[in-house]
């Protein structure tokens, strides 16, 4: 903007039309905020003159307008340093003004200016102007002649200052603490609230010194104070707040004075139970519950006397007489109009009781390590205050049970997996606790998760009476309630299933509520539908009339959010109606039938109410298909022109899909209709509407009479198909593919005009090497369907045969993945014609291009693979008197340079054992004993064979087979474990897993025996084969596993370094998939694993590379392991981890200088954040302070692209950790360090951008991590 535009907007701001002023101001602050400005001395000179007389303004909006443009001024690159300075001398002394008003606009501006400042380490001038502004500010405080309102807002503006730019004044901080414990003891609570405040922001950047002295003296001065008056009485309370307020912001700097501090607090507590002592003791209170959240572990030497407190505090109520339960009981109405009628303005207990209800959730969770003791002291005392009158003190008390659900949920993750269900009941009764009634499997829980769930049994009736009765009498707090309800729900799924005939009708009853919200409306149904999925069918048998109503009442509502989730309820209560339907459920299915057609027929507006209606009237329509007949030609009608529609398309081509496959017919003319919308529906791009009319379309002709569907519009519908099938989307080819099947089974004549551009297609997919997995298994279905079909224009076997195989004979450019699934649909066109004469010609034909010298290598690598293939199924190909001989071609392969048709040779091995173990595995293992140069593939022969075998279901006839075989192929690995190549030995560890699943309780105790082994390699081997175990889900191996594994992770104490890695890597590995196998033996783990964390210089070599010298870290990939172990454990044991001693060691990964441990323990500190917040409030210090290094890391010299992208990674990594603190913590924005480092972000041009980066990849990940419906 040139300095003509500059000179009007100050011209405006000068009319005397205030309209001109406010135009002038806001277009100045715009172009401020836009960057679009740039000012020029005199313009800057003109610009502030003009700002600073609007802030006497007589138009109010004109001078926040001027506020706001004065604040802007003083963001980064607006104007120079001097002028900001000028700015700032012209300001300060009418904070000290006699005219109020002048006095309140000034310092406003002041801490906008202050706010906007950027930090001292993206700006140099801002030291400067701090180092102005803060001295004159403490120095006036006591020498001007200014009244308490001055001196509250020069406090303030203090304490911003102290805030944002502490750390840069380091010199001034012995005046600025006089300054605030001066005023400390003020006779006016406003100045001395100001002073405990900026307290609190300077004790977080002082020195240590500084800080001690601090907290002695004030610990000095409330060991003299007393509480016989009314002014002692504040100044103890002053100290206590000022005191806790210190602790709230140096997170773990005040630790060792806790105990200090503690007696104090106690004490307070124990003064008379008179009203004049109610402030002092919710003081002590509050602070009691910031020391349990900074200082938990020093707390601890208390608990019995906090705990004591805290239950007195929690009761303190002497001015209301509760009575006992059975009088409440008998006049529970009386006493709900009684509650709501009592009020005492001047009664103030309930602060008190408000206050220990939230120290007592403080306690709960800082205090993970005792949540067994805690529940079963704490948890009776809770629900007996669920009576409490305020609504405000009880929502905290409710608060307070469900923080102890959160954390037996975090001692049990996933009760659910240890359930017994009816169909387990085979278990031994040894293996078995029955608790309220529920079989546990005591291999899914170790024996405190048995505690806990039985502390939970203990408390239930009690805990259940209390919510009730609650939820009638007090239906205000009924959403806090409800929210402890699913607490318990997500705690325990089952634990509601004896009493859903009680809390569902007391839940109901809030809708019914007069003036009951939509919000509590919505939270009620959401329990409704946790509920309905967690709890059996058969639990709701009392409960049909009263859910039925609450159906049709939360889809009759007017407000659209209400209808709609009522819809969605409604359809889980559907599976309930259908399990019951012959108790009373058919008869319920048409009521709610009757309010769902409604909204379905109805044209409604919202596009939620429209999708969930459609989807609620087609499950229930699927469930009740034959009672609701009279009812099903309308709703099929209303739902083709659903799916005509753009709108509604694709949820009602999903209903549809839903309705047909539960054998709901459509009419031929609605068939029709639908399948003209998706013919044109498949030519556009939308995944999603793709492969829901490919679901469609499959499931039409699997369940609808071939008579009911139009020949000519379901041959240009399967034309469409040819052309979804590609590389770049392999889940609509895979569902393509399953189309296509079923069209050539049972429609062939529909489907056989597109042959040609279906092999087309087909042809060039298996061109690519990513064709393999579900998509390769539908298309082999599709080459067994076209062989066994007959049509016109089908192809012969041997046209067939040269269709698919054309890229190899072309001489195409294919990968080894391209020419498997090649050889695949070879050998499975060749098996589906079921001629043992054309599998053989085949098989001569395949060995002769193979041993032609002349044939290209892409010919003889797809010979070999399919000569395996056709062994693996049509085993019969190969007798004994047939001329080829395929195990002797893949042998002398062995010996062919070219790589790829070795490891299709080994492949080829391991494919005929698969076919016939009986010929080919002994010749395996004996070929392994007389070509030792040869193991390597050999041992990738058999691991083929063994990889076949483990994923059969156990009982089938190759598997008895194999079982046989066990102890010759166990020599024969532990014969080579101790390979000197790593290829060999992981090899061999995989085998030795997979066999180990087939007979544990024989080969565990053999495998043990190899962990004595003098050699390293093989230590390493036997270890490693722990982890296939582990991941083997066909077989139960859980129990011997338990016996054993202990000994096993005692590799990660090993004095080799790789068997320590791979120790690690089981115990990852464990953690993740059966962690019951590890979490009673990490107390003893965990130090260790800590130990493998740490940096070894000794470990870290200089490797000459040219003229070049590189360090090599050996150590790299068992620190990353280490971390990596640390993160899973988090999700899985996080009830055995010490988050203390955790945090210590993730800090120390934070500065870790390599790329990927760092980014590991970005993911490490944000699991910690969610899981232990205040953990990360007590260190915010220390985790801030590596954050905020590696935001300013630069690149050095000439960095290549590869360095920049990995900086910008880190960068980014360390931004998305601000950004989820800052969401998940908000208390941290009043934190200095972290407020620090949050600035740094927002004020810097580079870093800005890399924020807008992260939120448009966060909100990326928000649509494509959100699941997609079933379709």
């Amino acid at each position: 903007m040139s300095a003509y535009h500059v000179g009007q907007l100050v011209d405006k701001m000068a009319n005397p039309d205030k309209d001109f002023r406010f135009m002038a101001c806001n277009d100045l602050m715009k172009d401020l905020k836009l960057g679009t400005i740039t000012l020029e001395d005199d313009s800057t000179a003109k610009v502030m003159r003009a700002l600073i007389r609007l802030l006497n303004d007589t138009n109010g909006e004109v001078q926040n307008l001027a506020i706001k443009c004065i604040g802007l001024l003083a963001s980064p690159s607006k104007i120079k340093s001097h002028h900001l300075e000028q700015l700032v001398e012209e300001l300060i002394p009418h904070v000290f003004s006699k005219n109020e008003q002048s006095r309140d606009i000034h310092a406003l501006t002041l801490k906008s200016m202050i706010a906007n400042m950027p930090p001292a380490s993206a700006n140099k001038d801002t030291p400067v102007v701090i180092k102005r502004m803060l001295p004159k500010f403490l120095e006036s405080i006591n020498t001007c002649p200014v009244d308490d309102a001055a001196r509250i807002d020069v406090l303030d503006l203090i304490g911003e200052i102290l805030l944002r730019f502490g750390e840069d004044v380091p010199h001034l901080h012995p005046a600025a603490l006089k300054v605030m414990t001066d005023h400390l003891y003020s006779g006016r609570s406003a100045i001395r609230k100001k002073a405990t405040t900026g307290l609190g922001h300077l004790a977080s950047v002082i020195n240590s010194t500084l800080y001690d002295e601090l907290v002695i003296n004030l610990l000095a001065e409330l060991s003299k104070k007393t509480v016989d008056s009314s002014s002692q009485r504040t100044q103890v309370r002053t100290l206590v707040v000022a005191l806790s307020t210190i602790a709230r912001a140096s997170g773990s700097k005040f630790s060792k004075h806790t105990a200090h501090m503690m007696p104090h607090l106690l004490r307070y507590l124990d003064v008379e139970e008179d009203s004049d002592n109610d402030d002092l003791r919710e003081a002590a209170l509050q602070g009691l519950e910031v020391f349990l959240y900074r200082s938990p572990q020093e707390v601890s030497a208390f608990q019995a006397d906090v705990i004591k407190h805290l239950t007195k505090a929690l009761r303190y109520d002497p001015n209301y007489e509760y009575g006992d339960d059975e009088e409440e009981d008998e006049m529970e109405d009386d006493e709900n109009e009684d509650d709501d009628d009592y009020s005492d303005d001047e009664d103030v207990t309930w602060k008190v009781r408000r206050a220990a209800a939230k120290a007592m959730e403080a306690m709960v969770a800082s205090h993970r390590e005792s949540i067994l003791y805690l529940a079963q002291t704490l948890g009776p005392i809770i629900i007996g205050r669920f009576k409490e009158r305020e609504e405000t003190v009880r929502t905290e008390i409710i608060s307070v049970y469900i923080a102890l659900l959160n954390q037996i949920s975090l001692l049990v993750p996933d009760l659910q997996k240890a359930i017994v269900s009816s169909d387990e009941d085979s278990i031994e009764t040894d293996d078995v606790v029955v608790i309220g009634g529920i079989k546990f499997s005591t291999h899914h829980l170790s024996g405190s998760q048995v505690d806990v769930i039985k502390m939970l049994g203990e408390q239930k009736a009690s805990l259940l009476k209390a919510i009730v009765k609650s939820l009638k009498r007090h239906p205000k707090s009924g959403a806090k309630c409800i929210e402890l309800l699913s607490a318990l729900i997500r705690t325990h799924p089952t634990f509601l299933e004896d009493s859903l005939d009680e809390v569902i009708p007391a839940v109901a009853s809030i809708l019914t509520e007069k003036n009951a919200s939509a919000q509590g409306k919505m939270v009620v149904l959401a329990f409704i539908s946790k509920a309905l999925v967690t709890n059996e069918p058969r639990k709701f048998q009392k409960l049909l009339t009263p859910l039925t109503a609450v159906m049709t009442q939360s889809i009759s509502d007017s407000f659209y959010k209400v209808c709609a989730e009522g819809l969605s309820v409604s359809s889980k209560y559907v599976e309930v109606l259908r399990v019951l339907a012959q108790n009373g459920g058919n008869e319920e299915a048409k009521k709610l039938l009757v309010v769902i057609v409604q909204k379905f027929m109805s044209n409604e507006t919202d596009q939620e109410v429209r999708e969930k209606s459609i989807s609620a009237i087609s499950t229930l329509m699927s469930a009740f298909k034959d009672q609701l007949k009279p009812e099903t030609p309308a709703i099929l009608e209303k739902m083709t022109e659903r799916i005509g529609r753009e709108m509604t398309c694709l949820m009602a081509l999903r209903a549809s899909s839903q309705m047909v496959g539960a054998g709901i017919v459509l009419s031929k003319e609605q068939t029709k209709t639908i399948l003209g919308h998706i013919a044109e529906y498949l030519k556009k791009t939308a995944r999603a509407l793709r492969m829901t009319c490919l679901v469609f379309v499959e499931k039409l002709m699997k369940h609808t009479p071939a008579s009911s569907i139009p020949d000519e519009e379901l041959t240009q519908v399967l034309g469409e198909l040819p052309g979804l099938i590609s590389e770049t989307d392999l889940q609509i080819s895979n569902l393509s593919f399953c189309c296509l099947t079923y069209a050539f089974l049972n429609f062939p004549a529909s489907v056989s005009l597109h042959m040609q551009p279906i092999l087309n297609s087909i042809v060039k997919l298996l061109q690519s090497s990513l064709i393999q997995g579900p998509a390769l298994q539908s298309l082999l279905s599709l080459f067994s369907a076209i062989v066994k079909t007959d049509f016109d224009g089908k192809p012969t076997f041997e046209n067939l045969l040269d269709t698919v195989t054309s890229p190899v004979y072309d001489n195409l450019p294919l990968s080894r993945h391209s020419h498997l699934a090649i050889a695949s649909c070879a050998a499975v066109i060749t098996e589906s014609t079921q001629s043992l004469e054309k599998s053989r010609a085949l098989a001569k034909k395949l060995a002769q291009q193979l041993q032609v010298p002349t044939m290209t290598d892409s010919i003889r690598l797809f010979a070999m693979i399919t000569l395996g293939e056709l062994g693996r199924r049509v085993p019969e190909t190969y007798a004994p008197d047939f001329p080829v001989q395929p195990e002797d071609l893949a042998i002398r392969a062995f010996n062919n340079p070219h790589e790829d048709l070795k490891a299709a040779a080994a492949q080829t091995l391991g494919a005929l054992a698969v076919g016939n173990l009986t010929v080919y595995l002994p010749f395996i293992l004996n070929q392994i004993k007389t070509q030792p140069k040869k193991q390597y593939l050999l041992l990738h022969a058999l691991k083929e064979a063994i990889v076949w075998e483990s994923s059969l279901d156990e009982g089938s006839k190759s598997t008895a087979i194999f079982r046989s075989a066990i102890g010759d192929i166990w020599g024969m690995l532990m014969a080579n474990a101790g390979g000197s190549e790593d290829g060999t030995r992981s090899v061999v560890a995989e085998c030795l897993g997979r066999l180990c699943s087939f007979d544990p309780e024989t080969l565990l105790p053999q495998l043990k025996e190899h962990m004595k082994s003098q050699d390293p390699t093989i230590r390493a081997a036997v270890v490693s084969a722990i982890k296939y175990m582990i991941n083997d889900d066909k077989r139960s191996v859980d129990v011997s596993l338990q016996k054993y594994i202990k000994d096993f992770l005692q590799s990660i104490r090993d004095p080799d370094l790789k068997v320590r890695r791979v120790g690690l890597v089981v115990l990852n590995s464990a953690a993740h998939n059966k962690s019951a196998l590890i979490r009673d033996l990490l107390p003893e783990l965990l130090p260790h694993i800590y130990e493998e964390t740490k940096l070894r210089k000794e470990l870290i070599k200089e490797v000459e590379m040219g003229p070049f010298k590189h360090l090599v870290d050996e150590g790299l990939d068992l620190r990353k392991c280490a971390f990596e172990c640390m993160f899973t454990l988090l999700e899985s044991c996080v009830d055995k981890i010490d988050i203390s001693a955790f945090s210590v060691v993730m800090e120390v990964g934070l500065s870790d200088m390599n790329h990927d441990v760092k980014l590991l323990n970005y993911l490490t500190l944000q699991r910690v954040a969610n899981l232990a917040p205040g953990q990360i409030q007590q260190r915010i210090d220390r985790v801030c302070e590596p954050l905020k290094a590696q935001l300013n890391v630069r690149p050095r010299g000439n960095p290549v692209k590869q360095e920049v992208e990995k900086l910008e990674e880190l960068k980014k990594a360390v931004i998305r950790v601000v950004y989820m603190l800052k969401t998940k913590l908000p208390e941290l924005e009043r934190h200095p360090q972290y407020l620090d480092l949050y600035n740094t972000i927002k004020h810097n041009k580079e870093l800005e951008s890399l924020s807008e980066d992260v939120l448009r990849e966060s909100q990326r990940a928000v649509v494509y991590d959100t699941p997609m419906e079933t379709i």
